[in-house]
């Protein structure tokens, strides 16, 4: 288990680079349950319908698209969601954020070999509705698997993590330029399984494509410092609805449609 002397250092180099790992908060054999049930939701009924909301698709090796996440996925998976609420998960972030963190959202990603990473953004970008200090909000990433730069682990600028930085000039609302960054601060942690990345929600990140010959499969559960309740339930009801108005996700159905 972490240690109190740990969890110092893990609030002192959160607070300095952006992210810190916390490791021991699972056993093997949980590791082990929690990659069953990842098998087990992956070959779940209407995950590759073209539209269900609760999936995605990316570009794969072959050009093709390949599903890569179950988004919300709690709600399907007891398994997962007794993961993502541990205790001791949630005390280490209290002790990190400095306060007790509630869930916002959660989903499971798994990236086949061969497929295409995430291009730098800041979470906050995109939680700016919620009207919450940024200080407030962070990422787990729970990993299943061993993760590093060959597998397309995610990757910091690190200690750039104190605003929000503009997009460029012909989308200054859109995502950070990655060219304005010190590219000498990027590091990609190297994971074991069942480590934990926590970063913060402005901590500008990435990940690279797969080019290991195993699926990286994570849990990406996020958490806000706050006393209110129904928090989850807020932004997944926001969320559902920003899917269905913007066909998010559909690249696929539209492209299948345009191949008639």
């Amino acid at each position: 288990m972490t240690t109190p002397a740990e969890l110092t250092e893990n609030r002192a180099q959160y607070w300095k680079d952006g992210y810190t790992v916390l490791r021991g908060l699972y056993t093997d054999e949980e590791v082990e349950g929690f990659r069953k049930e990842c098998d087990r939701l992956w070959n779940l009924d209407g995950l590759d319908d073209d539209l269900n909301l609760r999936t995605e698709f990316r570009r794969g090796p072959d050009g093709e698209y390949a599903f890569d996440r179950l988004d919300p996925v709690l709600d399907i998976s007891p398994t997962l969601n007794e993961a993502a609420t541990r205790p001791a998960l949630l005390g280490a972030l209290a002790t990190v954020l400095g306060g007790s963190a509630a869930i916002l959202k959660c989903k499971l990603i798994r990236k086949e070999p061969g497929v295409n990473g995430y291009a730098a953004h800041q979470d906050f970008l995109y939680w700016k509705w919620l009207e919450t200090h940024p200080d407030l909000l962070c990422t787990v990433v729970l990993n299943l698997y061993p993760s590093d730069e060959e597998s397309g682990g995610i990757g910091f600028y690190r200690g750039n993590h104190q605003k929000l930085l503009p997009g460029p000039p012909e989308n200054p609302e859109g995502d950070f330029d990655p060219t304005r960054l010190d590219p000498s601060t990027i590091e990609v942690p190297a994971l074991g399984a069942g480590d934990v990345l926590v970063f913060h929600s402005l901590a500008p990140h990435f990940s690279g494509p797969n080019h290991s010959d195993r699926p990286r499969t994570v849990l990406l559960p996020s958490y806000c410092v706050t006393d209110e309740t129904g928090l989850y339930q807020r932004y997944y009801k926001r969320e559902i609805v920003r899917r269905c108005k913007e066909m998010v996700g559909f690249e696929r159905y539209f492209a299948h449609n345009d191949s008639l």
